[in-house]
């Protein structure tokens, strides 16, 4: 009730002051520092000066000072070049002599590359980095704190009017907490608002070959070496990998590796970059030699062990012949635990990326506490880490289901911003270069990770009001109540957060999403402004996905609870495809058209099978296809099938022996122990009693299996309950459980299909 109420006092309080901002000024007019008016009823009282001589950087955000100083006041500011400033008041951008003789700080380290300082001194407003870079920043951080210009999502900037302008200047000394700073959003290549919101990381377009920015923004930190996942290519001879990954204790391997890596390192020098390069496990597992095992076994059983000694190895033989090179790695799946009893040179930098917690929760959650643990150890072992974070879902869901980790990655940065040793930070909202721009709370996850990033003092609550108000005006209550619906929800569910935590995960309940629809209703009918709308809808499409996906499990509880209800399913398909025509993916590799194809299966009520229509509820559940995950490579699909209990089943050709069609423990019940029967058919093919016409397993690390069964049983195409032979519980210390369907692999049938999975308490 607080939040909401503080919501919409500052809805109300955005809406006078946007209103009546023809009278207001700043809040940061207020304070004890000196009185700057910089504008009066359309008259600039400042100019704005650069040295003639100054970098394109420089220059450049002079350039943006005038232009948004211009806008938000109404008065004609202008820009000056020259060795010295003219006569009359000036805003002087950039490191000088003139700067340098009074903020002592531009000559000295404590800035670094993106630290600056704001001050007043006799008849100047200076704005200064000791580096282009940190000036740049400097502009920037003055037009949003002091002046009020909000550069909220790649599309929508906020630029207030105040004909009258005075703002209040301390000696105001900013250095970010994290060296690098990086959310990896689909911003549509707009780099000057990553710039805006003091993000110095690109990792992402040096990865995937990005051409190199405009002169004026070309200045991204260099800190975290380029490359992951390259041992095979680093080492490219076969006879020196092993188990997927490296012989990490062999020596050929090492001396292979730094030669080559000094190779790629000077390359780079001679390209004009910097000294550095990566050298990290392959995406994959291991299955290490004996050797390797052994050093584990020294070194407190992590594999990490013998691969950080092979990495602090090559990184030592590299700075030899290299005295500045860097070398990045990964502490990452199975080298996530730290080693004990070791160091790494202070030339490695690790990449901590803890891909298997609960993204839904901090990183210091007790649910997280052996990552917690594995990210203290590193601390001890090296001055150099970065932390890969992931904040959204691209394999399950994926991007445009609702993803409540804005708390937890608020909590997060907090959290390792008291790590000393964690320089860095990679904020993963998406695998590729096709996620969704401005969909469901990408902006604002975005927005508010950006300012802890700079500063991890501030409230996360607070940051996320401000947003609100200013994203989604009139609305703003609204929103606010969904956004904070959301995350109460998760937090009181045993659900996780993953990179593919499915659709039909039970903190998207019945009712979370009622409520959620109705304060999106809510939120449409107050809003006036047709920008605020669009924000509004576009964020919509989140809760509209999620009942457009479990509709029918919807209108089973609702029936079974005798709660009228109605899914409004042509209105709702139709506004979703609205906002989401510009959408190429909707996951990783999974694309827009394929989910309007899945969205198309209609289906309908399903009536309880035989076996369980006398049990009670809570005893039997139905798992129906739209709960399966799809191997989609092997063509597997959902289609419409009459001869299924909703009019719906995933369907794969016979021609592939794909585990096609899984159902995960994502899915499954957390307690009890559940039989549970599939519902199966064919298309028959050329096959005959005593051939398979169908393959299945489950998977578990404790032990699994695999049967057939036999084409007699299913040749006369109607479907058939089979009973799985392997009882399910639900272990917390396995993360990767499920049954699988595979076809022949051959003519015997045309097509299998699933129906449902019922699974029944023991």
């Amino acid at each position: 009730m607080h939040k909401t109420s503080f919501a919409i006092i500052m809805s109300l309080i955005l809406m006078i002051t946007i209103q009546g901002s023809a009278l207001a000024t700043p809040s940061s007019a207020e304070g004890k520092g000196k009185q700057v008016m910089l504008a009066n009823n359309g008259n600039a009282k400042y100019g704005i000066f650069v040295r003639s001589d100054a970098t394109e950087m420089d220059k450049h955000a002079a350039q943006e000072l005038t232009t948004y100083l211009t806008q938000v006041t109404g008065a004609a500011f202008q820009i000056f070049e020259g060795t010295t400033p003219p006569g009359g008041p000036m805003i002087v951008v950039g490191r000088s002599a003139l700067t340098e003789s009074l903020v002592p700080e531009l000559t000295g380290q404590s800035l670094g590359e993106d630290g600056f300082v704001i001050a007043a001194a006799q008849r100047y407003l200076m704005i200064a980095g000791s580096h282009p870079r940190g000036t740049m920043y400097g502009v920037n951080y003055f037009l949003d704190t002091y002046v009020g210009v909000k550069w909220y999502s790649p599309s929508y900037t906020f630029v207030p009017t105040f004909p009258k302008l005075k703002v209040c200047i301390h000696y105001d000394v900013q250095v970010p907490r994290f060296q690098y700073r990086e959310m990896y959003v689909n911003d549509g290549s707009n780099e000057q608002y990553r710039a805006y919101n003091l993000l110095n990381g690109k990792y992402r377009d040096r990865h995937t070959h990005v051409p190199q920015s405009e002169p004026e923004l070309n200045s991204w930190s260099t800190y975290w070496p380029y490359d992951v996942h390259n041992f095979k290519k680093i080492v490219p001879q076969t006879s020196y990998h092993y188990g997927n990954q490296l012989l990490a204790m062999d020596e050929n391997v090492r001396s292979t590796a730094a030669a080559n890596l000094i190779s790629r390192v000077t390359q780079h020098v001679y390209e004009g970059k910097d000294a550095s390069y990566g050298f990290s496990q392959e995406d994959t597992t291991w299955n290490p030699d004996p050797d390797s095992l052994a050093f584990a076994a020294l070194h407190g059983g992590t594999l990490a062990a013998p691969i950080m000694d092979m990495v602090g190895d090559v990184a030592t033989r590299v700075k030899a012949a290299i005295p500045n090179a860097r070398i990045g790695t990964l502490a990452y799946m199975f080298t996530e635990k730290a080693p004990t009893n070791m160091t790494l040179p202070d030339n490695v930098v690790v990449t901590f990326a803890p891909i298997d917690k609960d993204h839904g929760r901090a990183l210091n959650d007790p649910k997280n506490g052996l990552s917690k643990q594995n990210v203290e150890q590193w601390a001890q072992i090296t001055d150099h880490i970065l932390v890969w974070d992931y904040l959204i879902d691209f394999l399950g869901g994926g991007y445009v289901m609702p993803y409540p980790s804005v708390y937890a990655m608020g909590e997060t940065i907090q959290f390792l911003a008291d790590i000393p040793s964690v320089k860095g930070y990679f904020g993963q909202h998406m695998a590729g270069l096709t996620a969704p721009i401005s969909i469901g709370l990408a902006d604002l996850r975005a927005w508010v990770g950006a300012k802890l990033l700079w500063n991890p003092d501030q409230d996360y609550h607070e940051l996320i009001d401000e947003f609100v108000n200013g994203y989604y005006g009139e609305a703003a209550p609204y929103m606010s109540q969904y956004i904070d619906l959301l995350h109460q929800a998760f937090a009181q569910s045993d659900d996780k957060l993953t990179i593919t935590t499915p659709i039909t995960s039970s903190f998207l309940s019945f009712d979370l999403m009622r409520q959620a629809d109705d304060l999106f209703a809510q939120a449409v009918a107050a809003t006036t402004n047709p920008v605020h709308l669009q924000h509004v809808q576009r964020t919509r499409t989140e809760v509209d996905y999620t009942i457009l996906m479990q509709y029918v499990d919807y209108l089973i509880e609702a029936q079974r609870r005798s709660i009228v209800w109605d899914p409004d399913y042509d209105n709702r398909y139709a506004r979703f495809k609205t906002y989401t025509t510009d959408v190429i993916n909707y996951k990783s590799k999974g694309t827009m058209a394929s989910l309007y194809q899945l969205i198309d299966v209609r289906r309908t009520l399903p009536t309880a099978p035989g076996f369980v229509s006398t049990l009670p509820y809570s005893d039997w559940l139905d798992f129906q296809d739209h709960r399966f995950r799809l191997y989609e490579p092997a063509g597997t699909t959902l289609v419409n099938d009459v001869k299924a209990s909703d009019n719906a089943a995933a369907r794969v050709k016979g021609s592939t022996n794909q585990w096609a069609i899984q159902l995960h423990d994502t899915e499954l019940p957390r307690e009890g122990r559940w039989n549970l029967f599939a519902s199966v058919r064919i298309d028959p093919g050329t096959g005959s009693s005593g051939v398979a016409a169908m393959n299945y397993g489950f998977i578990s690390a404790a032990g699994g299996g695999r049967a057939s069964i036999d084409y007699g049983l299913l040749a006369d195409g109607e479907y058939h309950f089979m009973a799985l032979p392997w009882t399910y519980e639900y272990n917390p210390n396995e993360s990767n459980r499920y049954y699988w369907f595979a076809p022949p692999n051959s003519t015997a049938i045309q097509n299998l299909y699933i129906d449902r999975i019922i699974a029944v308490r023991q």
